[in-house]
């Protein structure tokens, strides 16, 4: 079945390929503002000339052709393999993790708080590993902002089903899924404590709780605002019989999965090796006769790309501006002057390794705040799992 989006759309790799991450995993392989109660993401994220690609060659049933591209003519992939054909894990349990197969997908709707403006998703599994799963996204699906939501989760995924958030290890699940099992995770750096509320052999209803510990600066300074609520934690229902957590509900907003199958068919884009390369905020108001915040930033890890996200958080009326200038491409500005209004948007780079500028202008009371996540970009064709490379798929900005 050949599903496609509507829309336009930590480092757990070493974990599944035998490549260092500065491999070109390619040779293995903004827009609407925030309302105030969406700006609690802070309490999850805030931590501390294209060329046209060549068609692919027809991949042979028992080893897929990699199509390198001229730039990076590095052939050290190794050897692929496909494997055997698998069908559905149809009797999966919430006793256990479930055996997920290539082509499996979901369609996932969002709503509310920070994905305001976003219609859906799909998520596709484009590879299969000893030790893990590539998650990805149709190629005319591509929406690069999902990779700055942190769930559900694209690129690299254990075969329990955790993965990286800010490159730390997030378990959404832990199995077996028993009422009253307890664990601690943490996710976008915020420490949180997991609690299944429910389950039965199919579904299991997971309530996070934040740990405690000091807020950090920006939370701190919104909460005397009055523009945080109370409650931080976040709550996942879990169905054994879809293989996901199918519902996902915090202060940031919510999705749920709306459907899901098997026999996806077509090139599938993979954002492999994610890394928080870019993290750090600045508050406000700034010294006086010094608005401007200057850094340099360095990215490195053999990257192709990297999503770039802004948040405006003025308190008071003033000037805000971020400004991020990558080694490749045109500079991203997010400025926001006069009245107070909190401003999140998303950018797409092109091999963004090397130096950053990154300026900040805080000429009020309030915050900005700038997170760049590198990955891997790339492209899998299903079912036969021929390999495209890195520059196959347009920057999106």
């Amino acid at each position: 079945m050949r599903v496609a989006s509507r829309r336009r759309g930590l480092d757990l790799a070493r974990r599944f390929d035998p490549l260092p991450r500065n491999k070109v995993l390619a040779t293995l392989g903004g827009r609407s503002s925030v309302r105030a109660p969406a700006l609690a993401v802070l309490v999850l994220l805030f931590a501390g000339c294209l060329q046209p690609d060549p068609e692919p060659v027809a991949a042979q049933a028992s080893e897929p052709i990699v199509i390198l591209d001229e730039a990076r003519p590095d052939t050290s992939f190794g050897e692929i393999v496909t494997g055997p054909a698998v069908g559905p894990d149809l009797n999966a349990t919430t006793a256990a993790p479930p055996r997920l197969v290539r082509g499996e997908w979901w369609r996932i709707e969002f709503s509310s708080g920070v994905y305001e403006g976003t219609d859906e998703v799909v998520r596709v599994v484009a590879d299969v590993y000893e030790n893990g799963y590539a998650f990805g996204m149709p190629h005319e699906g591509w929406f690069k902002e999902a990779i700055s939501y942190h769930a559900p989760a694209f690129g690299d995924v254990d075969l329990a089903l955790s993965y990286a958030t800010h490159n730390e290890l997030f378990e959404p699940v832990r199995f077996p899924l028993e009422e009253g099992a307890t664990w601690e995770t943490v996710f976008a750096t915020s420490p949180y404590v997991a609690t299944v509320e429910s389950a039965d052999e199919t579904i299991a209803v997971i309530r996070f709780d934040t740990a405690g510990g000091a807020a950090d600066p920006v939370t701190q300074l919104m909460t005397a605002a009055g523009a945080f609520p109370t409650d931080t934690g976040m709550r996942l229902t879990y169905d054994a019989q879809q293989h996901e957590v199918v519902k996902f509900e915090s202060v940031i907003g919510m999705w749920e999965v709306v459907e899901h199958g098997y026999g996806f068919e077509g090139w599938v884009t993979v954002p492999r090796g994610e890394h928080t390369a870019i993290d750090y905020g600045t508050f406000g108001p700034a010294s006086p006769g010094e608005p401007v915040v200057r850094r340099s930033l360095e990215v490195s890890g053999g990257f192709n790309r990297l999503t770039m996200m802004h948040l405006v958080l003025p308190i008071t009326a003033g000037a805000y501006r971020l400004t991020s200038v990558p080694p490749v491409g045109d500079a991203f500005v997010t400025e926001v002057v006069g009245q107070p209004a909190f401003t999140l948007r998303f950018y797409e780079a092109r091999d963004p390794d090397g130096t950053w500028q990154q300026e900040d202008l805080v000429g009020g009371v309030g915050a900005t705040y700038s997170m760049g996540i590198a990955y891997h970009q790339y492209d899998i064709r299903l079912p036969d799992g021929a390999r495209r490379t890195d520059h196959s798929h347009p920057v999106i900005r």
